[in-house]
C-alpha cells in the first residue's frame, strides 16, 4: 500500500486456486486431482483511476518452482539478494487489458511463525514478512508508488469450505510497527482468534485485543468485523466487493500513530452456494495451455 493509502496492489501466487469452480468439479470425480492444474497469479491493482484485476488459471505445465523462485505462466516471484521481486505480465478478467510491471518487496522484519488455523493443523498460516518497504512500478497501466508491504503464506490439505464457515483477516501498519489479526469460524461452529504485533527488526509477539468492531456490511450483505489497534478501527473504502469476499482499506492507531491497512472477510458458506459458483468464473480466465 502507498504511504498515503491511496494506492494498493495485492499479489497472490496460488499453486491451486482455492476458489476455482473448475477444481471443485474436478475433485468431485477425483479427490486426488492435482492442485497444480489450477494454478494462478492473482493480481489486484488499485491506483487512482487505474483499477485492474487478473486471475488466469494455468495447468501444471505452466508452473515452475524451486526454493527461491516460482513462475506461473508469464508472471514470477524471485528472491534476489534478500528482496522478493515480482514480475507481472497478465491479462485482466474479463476485459483482457494488459497488466505488466514489477513489485519489489524489501523486508524490514521477519518471522518463522507457523500458525495452525484449525485444531488438526490441516490449514496453516505463516506471516513471513510482517513489515517491508515496497516499490511498485507498472508499465501497463502506468502506475508508480512507494509504500509499506507484507508477505505471508498459507497451506491447506483440503478445500477451505470443508474446514471453515468464514474468516476475517487484517494487517495494519504505521511503517515501523504492524499488527495482524486472523479470526476464523470453523465448520463445527467454534471460533479461533489470533493477533500478533511486531516492529521493524523485532519478532512477532502475541497481542490481545478482545474488542470486535463492526464495520459496515458490504454491497452484497457480508458482515465485516475487525480487531486490533489501540483505537477504534474504521473503514476507509472497499477495494473488492464480491458475493463471498471483500477486501477493504481500514485505519486505526498503533503506539499513538495513525496506522492504515488491509482488511479481508471471506464467507465460505456463501462460496458453497450454487449462485456464487455460477458468478465466480466471470472474474477468471483459463489459459489455453
Amino acid at each position: 500500500m502507498s504511504d498515503d493509502g491511496a494506492s494498493s496492489v495485492v499479489i497472490i501466487a496460488m499453486l491451486g486456486n482455492a476458489f476455482s469452480p473448475r477444481w471443485a468439479r474436478a475433485r468431485k470425480h477425483d479427490r486426488t486431482s492435482c492442485s497444480l492444474d489450477f494454478s494462478t497469479m492473482n493480481v489486484a491493482l488499485r491506483a487512482g483511476g487505474a483499477s485492474r484485476w487478473a486471475l488466469t488459471e494455468r495447468a501444471r505445465a505452466s508452473v515452475s518452482r524451486d526454493a527461491d523462485h516460482v513462475a506461473i505462466g508469464t508472471s514470477e516471484m524471485t528472491w534476489q539478494n534478500g528482496d522478493l521481486v515480482v514480475d507481472i505480465d497478465e491479462r485482466t478478467a474479463p476485459w483482457r487489458e494488459r497488466l505488466r510491471g514489477r513489485v519489489r518487496l524489501t523486508p524490514l522484519s521477519g518471522s518463522d511463525l507457523v500458525v495452525d488455523l484449525d485444531p488438526d493443523g490441516v490449514h496453516t498460516w505463516s506471516p513471513r514478512i510482517p513489515i517491508a518497504s515496497v516499490q511498485v512500478d507498472f508499465e501497463e497501466p502506468r502506475v508508480r508508488f512507494r509504500g509499506t508491504g507484507y508477505f505471508d503464506m498459507n497451506r491447506g490439505e483440503c478445500p477451505l469450505e470443508e474446514t471453515f464457515a468464514s474468516w476475517s483477516w487484517s494487517r495494519v501498519s504505521d511503517g515501523e510497527r504492524a499488527e495482524i489479526a486472523y479470526d476464523v469460524a470453523l465448520r463445527d461452529g467454534t471460533t479461533r482468534a489470533r493477533s500478533f504485533r511486531g516492529a521493524c527488526g523485532e519478532d512477532l509477539v502475541v497481542a490481545v485485543h478482545d474488542e470486535v468492531v463492526e464495520l459496515p456490511v458490504t454491497r452484497f450483505g457480508l458482515p465485516r468485523r475487525a480487531r486490533g489497534g489501540e483505537g477504534s478501527t474504521t473503514l476507509v473504502r472497499t477495494l473488492e466487493d464480491g458475493p463471498f469476499y471483500a477486501r477493504s482499506v481500514v485505519t486505526t492507531t498503533l503506539a499513538g500513530q495513525r496506522a492504515i491497512g488491509i482488511h479481508e472477510t471471506v464467507s465460505l458458506d456463501r462460496f458453497r452456494s450454487p449462485w456464487v459458483k455460477f458468478l465466480v468464473p466471470f472474474r477468471m480466465r483459463v489459459a489455453a495451455t
